[in-house]
């Protein structure tokens, strides 16, 4: 083996810890093992009979292939759930017997599990310190030795208001911020192999366990197995909390989903209250007739456009799909959460070509994923001002207004989406879920239908060209029935 080859390395590697390097993460393997061949002088062979035999070197090696960009209060709607509703409703349990146990599993550099303990700290007070107990695990000694120092860079603030941030940091002299030893104290933190069969050794059972954005990792059958080790650590009524557009790609039959709140979460027995199960079977859903979706969209759409001029049907046939490695790349960094390095790359190239339709889109999608709302909707707005038939401007317009807590403005642009496009599913699922948080359930009964009327035959151009929105049919699908269900559809 004097050439590079991966199998065997992606072999051990898999074996020891469950990592799973296929298509573009492979490229990622390569890279780490080709700088490591230099470093150290040796041949293939010989790098991989040290990784056998040498621990220290095969963590090494992990630690340089696991990707740690995270920040404060990510996904902070789901941290805004734990701390107002299932927190509280453990303590009521305890009756304060016991603190809350809440485990970060894959907690990279720690501002996931800190980010729980300032929550918490905001929502009830100094008196919670005595009652939770929170932890942090990670397989990355390096990111682990991170968290315990507490010192962070202005990059995972990106998602917290400078007057927190100034309530619980205070800023190094050679730059930074260093977390308050408040703070700090709440957390332990404990290096951890998910696969391991020592993984609960030193956690003991768990309440609330958090495994978040770190399934991306893994290959299903390995997710398998890891959240059946998980769920040994939880208590009879514990709750795993997995990222929002992670979770029901990991309905894997390991645990009970339920839904509370419009978020999705596992439990272990019985399901907290309050929370609501999916329903075991649903009776199949009545065909949507194509009058009667003309008929509830026609109030709410002006008359038809006009037929295109040559100029527009030519200025729309240069915005088809791009097949460029360079493209295809930047959308790989976009699903790490590589979103600076995306930028980067987004950057030089509109640099040489300013009016390029793609990169000006991915870069306003990559703002949005950074929760940079205002700058993607500004970017969004002047690709629209080229062509103003755009549906991928117009759903990061959409998504802009509704992570805003905008959603009128909101439902006006998925409106328009669905206008150019009626095909656009995407729109139509998320009108129905405004629609329906709005009350609106007649509409949100409709929109729900129709997203699944056009799932259920060929797929036809749903007119999102550039963007990838992670949003797999079969778990849209998922979510329509299950909403129908909740809300009388079926």
């Amino acid at each position: 083996m004097s050439r590079l080859e991966p199998g065997p390395f992606k072999e051990l590697i898999k074996n020891r810890c469950g990592l799973h390097f296929e298509a573009a993460n492979e490229q990622n393997l390569l890279r780490a093992l080709q700088e490591r061949l230099s470093s150290l002088a040796l041949t293939p062979e010989a790098y991989l009979n040290r990784l056998f035999l040498q621990p220290e070197a095969f963590q090494e090696l992990v630690d340089r292939l696991t990707i740690n960009e995270t920040y404060f209060f990510r996904e902070s709607e789901q941290i805004a759930l734990l701390v107002d509703h299932l927190v509280p409703r453990f303590l009521q349990r305890r009756n304060e017997t016991a603190p809350v146990r809440i485990l970060s599993a894959g907690c990279s550099s720690g501002e996931e599990p800190y980010s729980l303990v300032m929550a918490l700290l905001e929502r009830h007070g100094a008196s919670i310190e005595s009652r939770i107990h929170v932890m942090g695990c990670d397989i990355d000694s390096t990111v682990l030795a991170k968290a315990r120092r507490g010192c962070y860079s202005e990059f995972s603030f990106r998602g917290v208001s400078p007057t927190l941030r100034d309530r619980y940091f205070q800023p190094e002299p050679t730059g930074g911020f260093r977390l308050e030893e408040r703070v700090a104290r709440q957390v332990t933190f404990h290096p951890c192999n998910l696969l391991s069969d020592s993984l609960a050794a030193g956690l003991g059972a768990i309440d609330i366990l958090l495994f978040r954005n770190v399934s991306i990792y893994f290959d299903p059958p390995t997710r398998r197995i890891i959240l059946g080790k998980l769920a040994t650590l939880l208590h009879d009524e514990g709750i795993l909390m997995l990222g929002i557009s992670e979770t029901l790609a990991n309905d894997l039959g390991v645990l009970r989903l339920v839904e509370e709140q419009g978020y999705y979460y596992f439990v272990k027995d019985s399901a907290p209250a309050h929370s609501v199960p999916f329903p075991a079977s649903s009776r199949p859903l009545p065909a949507v007739a194509s009058a009667e979706m003309v008929s509830m969209s026609a109030p709410l759409l002006p008359p038809p456009p006009p037929a295109q001029a040559p100029a527009q049907a030519s200025a729309r046939a240069s915005a088809q799909p791009e097949s460029s490695r360079f493209l295809e790349e930047v959308r790989q960094l976009l699903k790490e959460k590589r979103y600076d390095e995306a930028l980067i790359r987004l950057d030089s190239l509109l640099a040489q070509q300013p009016d390029h339709l793609a990169a000006q889109l991915l870069k306003a999608h990559s703002w949005l994923l950074r929760k940079e709302y205002q700058t993607a909707a500004t970017l969004a707005h002047e690709v629209l001002a080229r062509d103003s038939q755009s549906i991928d401007a117009l759903i990061l317009l959409g998504l802009s207004a509704k992570w805003r807590q905008q959603p009128t403005e909101a439902i006006e642009w998925f409106r328009q989406a669905v206008y150019w496009r009626h095909g656009c599913w995407p729109a139509h699922y998320y009108l129905a879920d405004l629609y329906r948080h709005n009350g609106e359930m007649e509409r949100a009964r409709h929109g729900y239908r129709v997203v699944m009327q056009l799932l259920s035959g060929p797929i036809k151009d749903c007119g999102i060209h550039h963007l990838d929105l992670e949003m797999p049919m079969d778990e849209i699908r998922f979510l329509c029935e299950y909403q129908l269900a909740r809300i009388g559809g079926v």
